[in-house]
Parts: C-alpha cells; sequence; structure tokens
C-alpha cells in the first residue's frame, strides 16, 4: 500500500491561497542576478559505526563467526571518521565556492552551527565533518544534555507519544511487510546461507535445527505512554540487520572485503507440495501470540539456502554482492520509518527544527545566525523526514532510498528573482570514495547528488525545483500543529545545550 506525503495534502491548500495573491517578495525581480545561495541546513548519518548487537547476540544468528571490529558496540570506527572527514573536506570547496564559507581561512565565529544527537558515534561523526569542513578552528559542537535527544528521539524522550496505529493502519503496515518479505525471500534465503544453523532459541518449536528463514517475524506494537515506537522482531528483523553488516563491513575494510568473490550464496526453491499441504505448514509454522500489541507475518519461504558445512571463515563478502543483499535492510526500514503515523511520532520534530532553522525563525539563535546548519544523526532521522515530505531518490548502484554511512538530507535557501525559495537534495558519497583508502580519492571523489521535489515547488533553482520559503514554512508548521510548535518553541528555548571542543 503506497503512503501518500502528509506535506503534499497541506501544500494543495496553500498553492490555491498563494495562486490568488502575489505578495511583493515574491514577485518577479526586474533584476537579471544570477540566485544565490543564502543558507544551507544539513541532516546527515552518522559515519562507518561497529554492530550495535553484543558479539553473543551476533553469534547467535549462525555457525559462522563475525569479523572482529576494532570499536566498542556502535560506536564510529576509524575508518568511518576518516570516510567523514574526507566528505567534507570535498565538501568545503562546493560551500566556499557558494559563498557560505571562506576558502581557506576558518569561518567566522556563528556562521557555522553544528548539533549532534548526544550518542558517541554521532558526536564523533560532528567531530569529524569539522575535521573536514575546518580543520584547526576548534569550533564547537552542541548537544542535548537529556538521555535521548528530543530531536533525534522524539518518543524515546517523550516529546512525543508512542505511534498510536488504529486497525486498519496496522493491518496495512503488517501487509506492506509481508509483500517486503515475500519480494526478498529469496534473498532472505541467501542470508541465510551466509550465516549458516542458528542458535536452537531461535527456531520455532519442534523445528531444530533452523537456519534465518526459517524464522517466523513479528510486528510489536508499543502500550500507550511507553516511550518505545512500533518494532519488527524475528526472522526478517535479523536478515535487515544482517544485510546492513555486511555493506558496513565492506565499508570498514575494502581491500579485504574487495578480495572476496563476488558470488551470490547457492539457495534452493522449497518444494511447494500441494496446495492442502501448503496451508497445513503455514498454520503449523505460523507464531502464535496472545499478546496485545504483538502481530504475527505470514510465513511464506519459497526459497531455502542451501546445505551448509561448518567454516571457520568470518561472515564477510564482496562489497557488490553487500550491495545485492542491501534492499533487505533499505525495504524494511523504509516500509516501517516512512509509515505516517511512526514518521510523525519520530520525525515531525526534526523537520520542524530543520525548516525554522532554514527560515531563520528557530527558537535557538546559534541556529538562525549560521548560514550552515548541520544535524549529526541516524539514517532513521533521514527516512522518517522525507516520509513526511514524500520525497524519494534513486541512489545507483545502491538500493532506492538507502541511507548509506554519512548520507545527507539537504535543505537549501536561494535568494532568486522569484523571491526566497527552499529546495532539498540527497547527497552521499560514490563508492569509489567509500571503498577507496586513499585519502585523495575520498576527499575529491564527486559526491552523489540528487535534487527533490518539496511538494509544491514550481521554480527552478540552480540546484533543482524549489518552492517559496514562506509556504514551505507554513505548510510544515500546519502539519506541526500549534501545540507541537509552542511545546518545541519551549523546550528548545530552555535548553542548555553543553559545548564540545
Amino acid at each position: 500500500m503506497r503512503c501518500v506525503s502528509v506535506l503534499a495534502a497541506a501544500l494543495a491548500g496553500f498553492a490555491f491561497l498563494s495562486s490568488l495573491s502575489c505578495p511583493s517578495e515574491l514577485r518577479a525581480s526586474p533584476s537579471d542576478e544570477a540566485p544565490r545561495l543564502l543558507k544551507v541546513v544539513v541532516l546527515s548519518r552518522h559515519g562507518v559505526r561497529a554492530p550495535l548487537q553484543s558479539p553473543e547476540t551476533l553469534s547467535a544468528w549462525g555457525t559462522h563467526a563475525w569479523p572482529e571490529w576494532n570499536a566498542s558496540p556502535g560506536a564510529l570506527t576509524e575508518r568511518g571518521a576518516a570516510l567523514i572527514e574526507g566528505e567534507w573536506t570535498g565538501l568545503r570547496e562546493s560551500l566556499a565556492f557558494n559563498g557560505l564559507l571562506p576558502a581557506s581561512e576558518c569561518p567566522e565565529k556563528g556562521s557555522v552551527f553544528i548539533y549532534a544527537d548526544n550518542e558517541e558515534r554521532t558526536l564523533a561523526t560532528a567531530k569529524a565533518m569539522l575535521d573536514g569542513l575546518a580543520p584547526g578552528c576548534g569550533m564547537p559542537v552542541a548537544s542535548s544534555r537529556d538521555r535521548y535527544d528530543p530531536i533525534f528521539h522524539p518518543v524515546r524522550n517523550g516529546l512525543m507519544t508512542s505511534p498510536v496505529l488504529s486497525a486498519g493502519e496496522k493491518a496495512d503496515l503488517a501487509d506492506n511487510l509481508a509483500d517486503v518479505s515475500a519480494a526478498m525471500d529469496r534473498r532472505l534465503a541467501e542470508l541465510s546461507a551466509l550465516l549458516g544453523t542458528t542458535s536452537p532459541h531461535l527456531c520455532p518449536p519442534g523445528q531444530i535445527p533452523c537456519s534465518l528463514s526459517d524464522i517466523p517475524t513479528t510486528l510489536n506494537f508499543p502500550k500507550v505512554h511507553s516511550h518505545e515506537s512500533v518494532s519488527l522482531r524475528g526472522g526478517l528483523a535479523i536478515a535487515s540487520t544482517t544485510a546492513e553488516l555486511l555493506l558496513l563491513e565492506s565499508l570498514e575494510w575494502p581491500q579485504r572485503s574487495q578480495l572476496i568473490a563476488a558470488n551470490i550464496p547457492v539457495t534452493q526453491p522449497k518444494a511447494p507440495g500441494t496446495p492442502v499441504e501448503q496451508k497445513a505448514r503455514e498454520i503449523i509454522l505460523a507464531p502464535k501470540y496472545d499478546k496485545p500489541g504483538v502481530m504475527p507475518l505470514p510465513f511464506r519461504p519459497r526459497w531455502e539456502p542451501a546445505p551448509l558445512s561448518a567454516s571457520d571463515g568470518n561472515i564477510m563478502v564482496n562489497p557488490s554482492t553487500a550491495l545485492h543483499l542491501l534492499p533487505v535492510h533499505t525495504r524494511v526500514q523504509n516500509a516501517i520509518q516512512r509509515f505516517p503515523a511512526i514518521a510523525r511520532q519520530e520525525g515531525m520534530p526534526l523537520l520542524l527544527f530543520m525548516t525554522e532553522a532554514l527560515a531563520g525563525t528557530s527558537p535557538i539563535r546559534e541556529a538562525n545566525e549560521a548560514r550552515l546548519v548541520i544535524l549529526s544523526g541516524h539514517d532513521t532521522n533521514i527516512i522518517n523526514v522525507a516520509g513526511l515530505l514524500g520525497l524519494h531518490w534513486k541512489n545507483t548502484p545502491f538500493p532506492r532510498d538507502s541511507t548509506p554511512p554519512g548520507s545527507m538530507l539537504v535543505f537549501r535557501l536561494w535568494d532568486t528573482p522569484q523571491g526566497k525559495l527552499a529546495q532539498a537534495t540527497f547527497q552521499c558519497q560514490t563508492t569509489a570514495a567509500l571503498l577507496s583508502t586513499d585519502e585523495s580519492v575520498m576527499a575529491e571523489a564527486a559526491l552523489r547528488q540528487e535534487s527533490l521535489i518539496l511538494p509544491g515547488s514550481f521554480a527552478q533553482t540552480p540546484a533543482g525545483p524549489g518552492l517559496p520559503l514562506d509556504a514551505f514554512l507554513a505548510s510544515v508548521h500546519a502539519m506541526a500543529g500549534e501545540s507541537l510548535d509552542a511545546k518545541m518553541t519551549k523546550l528548545l528555548a530552555a535548553t542548555q545545550r553543553p559545548q564540545h571542543e
């Protein structure tokens, strides 16, 4: 089921009203001056990190061994920091070309504002950004003192309540994920072949031994006021995480991974049996849950891994194989994080923050005064905001709508003959940069960039279609509602933001 952007509906009415009158600041100017970039607001994913899971958890997913990381669970790696530094070294040139930063010396005080989630990997990513953008300038990084940042984790923080889905919305989300599982069925079996036999406690009752593709999947809905969000557990969730980890390994150890043959793991068709046998197998293997808020997904695997042999080798694949398997993660993540009821609760504060920073109306003075505002967050943050705005991008050779480490959702403010226009872009490093160990290549390889169309865009900017800033701001305020707007104003105005050198 396709989900329609909330902003598209809000802007439809605004566009009609705008057509009735043309404020002076939006009328075509007689000036022939070229459009000028006034401000940039960037929401970036952190760089390459170690797995979030403990070694014990990873080992339960299969008999094959995972490589050892030189960083604690979830932490940014040295390689990840180097890639981020290289990315922002290259970005400095384009920002200077557009007049937002000086060509070589340190940026003027107050011209850059960087706000990071207070987790290690996002703070370390922000530092690496500044090492590339303004090395040796001692620029600070702001973050929250709360256990969970209200902008990046509004549900965990309590700023927003847990997503509440109606019975129909729960069924729609379950159908979406069931479609993903069916479309990714063969890749699930390929991931099973890589992992080997799982720990017995993960297997369905009476089906030991088993592999990843045998493990049922459930959707879990939070209790009201639980500070939790909707989550996915079981086989599809493990497969999604495994696919992402294989990509992270390729980026962490590019030379080692590229020496591995680019072979897709072998799978074989699962014997379908008669319709009666298929239904009986589905009933027997279907997870049984009588807990409220737990919904099992249909369980109909059509492929299974080839017979596996014990191996002492680490679970690692060639980068091309990792990219082949990555759609499992991308599609699962987008199905959940773009879902309207979830995207609103998890992403609306961040979208409001970014839009007000772009317009210079933020409760945070530093965000208004800066010409470059950077938010160091997570892939889920990017997907939540993109879901609210109905934004999609092609990202070849990565899957559509994927968010590789260091990727960015960028809002730009342009001064044009048509007035001030807001425009959006998705950017990420190319595979040439991500798989290189040469610092010059990491810094000089061109970023992959795709213009995005914000709902209501009608005028052209040098970076793609845009819409009047006041229309964009008004529509986001309408989406947020007066209650959240007031709550955010109070929260951000009172927030003490520690500075990290």
